[in-house]
């Protein structure tokens, strides 16, 4: 008999990408592998207003205090399955959605398959707090497969939590690559900056960054380097794909008057995971310079889905050292990893793809390869079913 997986998340189904694509990824994979597979998640109002509705395959359950009692709300529909299946797996996106359920494995004897996609981890690193991080350690004690989106997420939850001693399924992130593909004819780039309403003349070089608009997401970095690179490119263009949030939207916009950058950036509101290859495909180079941040808590990225999304649209790609930033990278081969905070490796960086395209298409050719050998559905195939088959 085949294992029965009961996916825990908060969000579906998936807009941006993050974790409801993980989780539709799962259950996808497992369904059409003949897994029985589940998903049970919030009914959110934005679910409510859509009409979703719950099937054999996606379970929208009502709940008013959803971060405090999720656990509540779904154990009616766990005690189901504990109860008629015989080899059960829950598999949570974050250590948050088996706390408490976690209690009831010595008595259902399921097993637990425990992800993390990056601030379900670091927000916890500073300021330290005792008893959560007690409670947090306990939970993990229960997890029989770790799944993280990075190898440096895995390396932060095992010095902070010693009871993690379970194995560890990098899980990484997949890309649709059918949908994320390259657009290198000029023309037609020029007419989907046009579509987007952008009004960019093909001359001038896009760089693109595709994020929540957050400090930790370092855009000021890539701001402060405009200046010097508008004196090799005048016509340079930089485009922050990000709904504005402040305070860093304020931040941001002050910055952009200072350097007097009005017209060499935009922020463009986000768009749903099927319309990002259009975005993308219009520019010339993906930027994500992301930086730790202590402020309200600490932040390190995971690793972004965008940045095998970026080369599989045979983008190269410019990113810094932070977290698991530069696991999507093959560095000097699909793009560029600077150091966080180094101006001058930054500008170097982009110069050198601005400088020579043909070195900028190779890059992004070998990029989109690398994403269909490492993030594409299929290679995201072969690991989850390593780990629905992992004897534990």
């Amino acid at each position: 008999m085949k294992k029965t997986f009961v996916i825990l998340c908060s969000e579906y189904p998936p807009f941006m990408g993050g974790i409801s694509l993980w989780a539709e990824n799962l259950l996808d994979t497992l369904s059409a592998n003949g897994y029985e597979a589940v998903v049970m998640t919030h009914m959110t109002r934005s679910n409510k207003k859509k009409g979703a509705r719950s099937s054999k395959q996606v379970r929208y359950i009502k709940g008013h205090d959803w971060q405090k009692l999720h656990w509540l709300y779904r154990l009616p529909g766990l005690l189901r399955y504990m109860l008629t299946r015989k080899e059960l797996v829950l598999v949570a996106a974050t250590w948050n959605d088996i706390e408490v359920i976690h209690r009831l494995k010595g008595i259902f004897r399921f097993k637990i398959f425990c992800a993390s996609h990056g601030t379900d981890i670091t927000k916890h690193v500073y300021p330290r707090k005792p008893k959560l991080i007690a409670k947090i350690n306990q939970v993990y004690s229960s997890v029989d497969l770790f799944m993280p989106v990075s190898s440096s997420l895995d390396t932060i939850a095992r010095d902070m939590y010693p009871k993690l001693t379970c194995p560890t399924l990098v899980l990484g992130c997949n890309v649709k690559t059918d949908m994320f593909i390259p657009e290198h004819d000029t023309g037609k780039q020029l007419a989907l900056r046009q579509l987007l309403g952008i009004g960019i003349a093909p001359n001038r070089p896009l760089l693109v960054t595709v994020s929540r608009m957050m400090a930790v997401k370092g855009f000021r970095h890539i701001l402060m380097a405009l200046p010097e690179l508008k004196k090799s490119y005048p016509g340079i263009t930089y485009m922050i794909v990000a709904n504005r949030d402040e305070p860093e939207s304020l931040l941001l916009d002050s910055l952009i008057k200072e350097l007097h950058l009005e017209n060499n950036v935009i922020i463009h509101p986000t768009v749903q995971n099927e319309k990002l290859p259009q975005l993308l495909q219009a520019a010339d180079i993906f930027v994500l310079t992301s930086e730790p941040v202590y402020c309200p808590f600490y932040q390190e990225e995971g690793l972004p889905r965008v940045i095998p999304e970026a080369s599989a649209c045979g983008l190269p790609v410019v990113v810094s050292t932070t977290g698991g930033l530069p696991e999507g990278v093959v560095n000097n081969e699909t793009g560029f990893i600077v150091p966080n905070g180094n101006q001058e490796a930054l500008k170097k960086a982009i110069l050198t793809l601005l400088g020579n395209r043909d070195k900028a298409l190779k890059m992004g050719m070998k990029g989109r390869e690398h994403v269909l050998k490492n993030f594409s559905d299929k290679s995201m195939t072969d690991n989850i079913l390593a780990m629905a088959e992992k004897e534990l």
